[in-house]
């Protein structure tokens, strides 16, 4: 029966115990990778900004309309089960990110076995394993990137099953298909890519229906997004869910590159590559076609934003294992000539983010190269004692013990829930505070994107919070809040990195002023 199995590709390199062994061994890796990040301090911003944002959505503001955010609603309710669950902890957030790193390999060791007859599983699931454990590409964290990649390998799954299928199965795998890409874009927009670029690829095959599979998927993908947005458009109308979602972002890829022609050239170029590689593959082997195409497409999608944020790296990181995995194979036909403009396509792409990470270097934007090969031992040290508390947490970022001191502050002067701004790139205080947020985006710099230097101020000014919590680099970063500070509000607290001002007009009525000349005295102690 073995024999029977291996020729036919069901076995292949491996028996099944053997293909069920590189699983579990691949999630026991991934777990263990994986296990210092639920142990991290609250320290990045993206996720002050996502958590706040489902917080506050989920407590009486409106999403888009009263509470801005530029991520699809999906992002904000796997944050709120997170919030509902474990509460403002990073070990709620970075378990739900674990489980969907840990489906993501599931799937791809699927694939493998499936498609492939277990042929490369060693190599696919040791790279698939190490990209998605390591923190080299942020993978620990809990990012709409971290998210997608589950929905999206299980749409590519279910296509690839559709290949082989006939009849009503081959139409549920389609609609399937189109489901899961559409969960991936109500995390976020970049999903669309690898949506459009499967819809291009199924409507080309030489088969029969081939055109209906392709509208399949792009039916159930369309209806699956726009159920999970229409309440938003009913509640915060057409026009803001259309700014948050799409023109919100003008502007975004100012930084970095100039958008000049010697730049956008390769990216137009490395987009027509893709195409005609599609068009002249369309024959060859349609999971080959799919994993390059998948490849390449994550790739340029991803450097659009012409940022070069190690996570925007994540989503491609899955079919690049697959790639890896199949590349000894002659198989593969990525050196057939009809394979060749593809191939091109993706190492295009490549090399456009190897030249935005080198361009970034000298402002140090790449640093989980350098945090990666400190991760563990920092870890080991901090769980044996070897490393301190406030030196862990100085590890991922210096604001941490200033919001933490500030925060200690507040809750020992009785002013938790008061009206606050946290003018600091991290949010992050208004949940561990707790303190109530007025401002209509939680974090600072979004307040600041969407409604300027000068807006932000007028905003504050207007607001009149109780309380400002102002960290050291933010306090000129965002616009000229010292006058505000020195005019209307009192310095009660301050730390190394940052500083918390009260309100002149709060001081009398919460009896503060005996307990700020003892802080008087133990500052001048």
């Amino acid at each position: 029966m073995s024999k029977i199995a291996r020729r036919f590709g069901m076995l292949g390199a491996g028996s099944e115990a053997t293909q069920r062994r590189w699983l579990l061994a691949a999630l026991l890796l991934f777990l263990l990778l994986r296990l210092p990040s639920w142990f991290e301090p609250h320290w990045y911003t993206d996720e002050a900004g996502y958590a706040n944002t489902a917080y506050l959505a989920a407590h009486g503001r409106v999403l888009y309309l009263t509470v801005w955010n530029n991520k699809p609603p999906l992002l904000f309710w796997i944050y709120d089960l997170a919030l509902s669950w474990f509460g403002p902890s990073e070990l709620g957030l970075h378990l739900i990110s674990t489980l969907a790193g840990g489906l993501t390999l599931a799937v791809i060791w699927q694939m493998v076995r499936r498609e492939w007859g277990g042929r490369g599983m060693g190599r696919t699931m040791v790279v698939a394993t190490l990209l998605l454990g390591l923190p080299l590409l942020s993978a620990e964290l809990a990012l709409p990137e971290n998210f997608l990649i589950f929905p999206e390998a299980a749409g590519m799954l279910l296509v690839l099953r559709s290949f082989s299928e006939r009849g009503r199965w081959r139409a549920a795998l389609e609609l399937a298909a189109g489901v899961a890409f559409g969960l991936a874009c109500l995390i976020q927009q970049t999903a669309a890519g690898p949506l459009l670029a499967m819809v291009f690829l199924l409507a080309l095959r030489p088969r029969a229906g081939s055109v209906r599979g392709a509208l399949r998927v792009l039916a159930a993908a369309a209806v699956i997004t726009l159920a999970g947005i229409a309440p938003y458009l009913f509640w915060a109308g057409p026009s803001h869910v259309y700014y948050f979602l799409v023109t919100s972002f003008e502007g975004y890829t100012s930084r970095t590159l100039p958008l000049n022609f010697l730049t956008l050239l390769p990216r137009a170029a490395a987009g027509l590559l893709l195409v005609l590689g599609v068009v002249a593959a369309r024959k060859r082997d349609p999971r080959s076609v799919l994993i390059w195409t998948w490849l390449g497409v994550d790739l340029l999608t991803y450097v659009l934003p012409n940022r070069p944020y190690p996570f925007h790296l994540l989503p491609a990181a899955v079919p690049l294992a697959l790639v890896v995995g199949r590349l000894p194979r002659p198989s593969l036909g990525a050196l057939r000539l009809s394979f060749a403009p593809l191939v091109a396509g993706a190492l295009l792409s490549a090399a456009l983010w190897g030249q935005l990470m080198v361009s970034y270097l000298p402002i140090d934007d790449f640093y989980t190269a350098g945090r990666t090969v400190l991760y563990y031992p920092m870890f080991v040290g901090r769980a044996t004692g070897v490393v301190s508390k406030a030196s862990y947490q100085d590890f991922y970022d210096y604001r941490v013990r200033a919001e933490a001191e500030a925060g200690s502050w507040i809750r020992a002067h009785g002013l938790t829930g008061a009206r606050t701004v946290v003018w600091s790139a991290d949010s992050w205080a208004y949940l561990l505070v707790p303190v109530r947020s007025v401002m209509p985006a939680p974090p600072i710099y979004k307040d600041f994107d969407w409604l300027g230097q000068s807006g932000l101020i007028q905003r504050t000014i207007k607001e009149r919070p109780e309380l400002i919590l102002v960290t050291n680099d933010a306090l000129n970063g965002y616009g000229p809040l010292q006058p505000i500070l020195s005019r209307l509000y009192t310095k009660v607290e301050t730390s190394s990195d940052g500083s918390l001002w009260l309100l002149n007009s709060d001081l009398q009525q919460v009896g503060l002023s005996r307990a700020l000349g003892q802080t008087s005295q133990t500052s001048a102690g």
